[in-house]
C-alpha cells in the first residue's frame, strides 16, 4: 500500500516544517522474569521502548511488529493494546525546525521470540530492567508507560 519509501520526507517536501500529526506504535516487551526491555538510542543516551512511525497505510499492529523486529531482532507473536498516547505533551520541534504531534499506540508484548540484538542504527544497547530499577524513560510514551506500570 505504501508507494513512497519515506512518507515523512514526502510530506515534509510538500509542507515544510509546519506541524503535522504522525502516528506510530511502541512495544513494552517483558521477559519471563517480568523485566522490561529498553533500548538506548544511538548518540542520545536516552532509554525508551522499541517503536516508531507507521508507514503510509500500515496498521498499528503491523508497525509494532516491524519496528520491534528492526530495532531488536525480536519477533512479536502476540500483543495487547495498553493505550494511545496523544495530545499536547507529544508536540516536538526538531533541530531542523520540523514540528509534529505524535500519536502512539502503546502495546504490551505478551509473546515474542528471538534474542535481543541492537540494530546499531537506532538502538545501540538493549537491556532488560526490573521495574524497580528502570532508568528515566524518554518522552511522553515512556512517561505514560511508567504510570501504567505503577
Amino acid at each position: 500500500m505504501n508507494d513512497n519509501p519515506d512518507y515523512v520526507a514526502y510530506v515534509r517536501a510538500m509542507i515544510g516544517p509546519k506541524p503535522v500529526n504522525l502516528v506510530g506504535a511502541a512495544g513494552a516487551v517483558f521477559n519471563a522474569a517480568g523485566e522490561l526491555l529498553l533500548q538506548r538510542k544511538v548518540g542520545a543516551g536516552r532509554w525508551t521502548v522499541p517503536g516508531g512511525n507507521c508507514e503510509l497505510g500500515e496498521s498499528f499492529e503491523d508497525a509494532l511488529h516491524r519496528e520491534v523486529w528492526e530495532e531488536t531482532s525480536l519477533m512479536v507473536q502476540a500483543a495487547e493494546l495498553l493505550t494511545v498516547v496523544s495530545g499536547e505533551a507529544t508536540f516536538k520541534r526538531l533541530h531542523n525546525g520540523h514540528e509534529f504531534y505524535m500519536y502512539t499506540a502503546l502495546f504490551r508484548v505478551t509473546r515474542w521470540s528471538g534474542t535481543p540484538v541492537p540494530d546499531g542504527l537506532e538502538s545501540e544497547e538493549l537491556r532488560f530492567f526490573s521495574l524497580d530499577t528502570l532508568p528515566p524513560l524518554a518522552g511522553p510514551v515512556g512517561r505514560r508507560l511508567v504510570e501504567l506500570l505503577r
